[in-house]
């Protein structure tokens, strides 16, 4: 996603409006996407949930994909093929950022083509009212986002909790089996041997800080990892017969052309 990220003012925005996306074409080349505390629930159903590094911490996410620029779940049209469609998604082209007071602000992606004047078609949603006021469904994206940042930063207080209790380890997944066989990088997951082992003290500190329901979800989640690889080997055999893959939601039949090795996926 390019994007030029400019926060909503009045001097900026109100005579535009904005659009909600009619497809998720804009997330094509995303392969995760940030979950969070308040998502695991339903996400963890549908999707495979993993930790990618950022600098010194880990992030709790939605994997999409299973090499990078590419999401799965995105289909030719754009449509979203999924179950759970993760909030951050559900946000654009909407973030939050912090001004230089520490104030949280607005900001809107002005390049994802859903930013428009206001005297331009019959679509959309005002920044601001006749009066100079936030619009009402400006209004609630923003509680939106603000209830997003909330759960974010939740999260990562329990993510960062598995991760002094020294409970996120590598994710040893390969596509492919023998020599063909090619390793997927840059994942983590929940070690459950080192987990199960703690004693009631440290339970109870991971029970606080909201990291237990993070780590149950991610390892309950980890099968969904052969939905993804059932859907790329089915892509892929659609683009080399120069097809369409039919649009439909989970799942294409698994036709053996992608092999999962297990014995190193469900390795503790």
């Amino acid at each position: 996603m390019t994007s030029a990220i400019h926060a909503v003012t009045r001097d900026r925005h109100s005579a535009k409006k904005w659009l909600t996306p009619q497809n998720f074409s804009f997330a094509g080349d995303r392969h995760f996407v940030p979950i969070t505390n308040a998502e695991v629930g339903h996400a963890a159903r549908a999707l495979p949930l993993a930790f990618v590094q950022a600098g010194d911490n880990y992030v709790l996410v939605a994997v999409l994909g299973l090499t990078p620029n590419r999401n799965l779940l995105v289909g030719p049209n754009g449509r979203w093929l999924g179950l759970y469609t993760p909030a951050y998604l559900r946000s654009y082209p909407f973030r939050l950022s912090r001004t230089n007071d520490d104030k949280l602000a607005l900001c809107v992606d002005e390049e994802s083509g859903l930013v428009k004047d206001s005297a331009v078609g019959d679509q959309g949603h005002p920044f601001f009212d006749e009066a100079g006021g936030v619009a009402p469904e400006t209004q609630r994206m923003m509680q939106f986002m603000t209830t997003l940042q909330q759960a974010e930063q939740a999260t990562a207080v329990g993510v960062r909790a598995l991760q002094e209790a020294n409970l996120i380890e590598p994710w040893p997944l390969k596509l492919g089996s023998g020599e063909n066989a090619q390793s997927v990088a840059g994942l983590f997951r929940v070690n459950e041997a080192a987990l199960n082992a703690l004693e009631a003290e440290p339970l109870l500190t991971l029970r606080k800080a909201g990291a237990l329901a993070l780590a149950y979800a991610q390892l309950i989640s980890a099968g969904n990892i052969q939905v993804l690889g059932s859907i790329m080997g089915a892509q892929d055999k659609a683009n080399a017969q120069r097809m369409t893959v039919p649009e439909k939601s989970f799942l294409p039949e698994d036709d053996g052309s992608l092999k999962i090795d297990w014995n190193t996926f469900l390795k503790n």
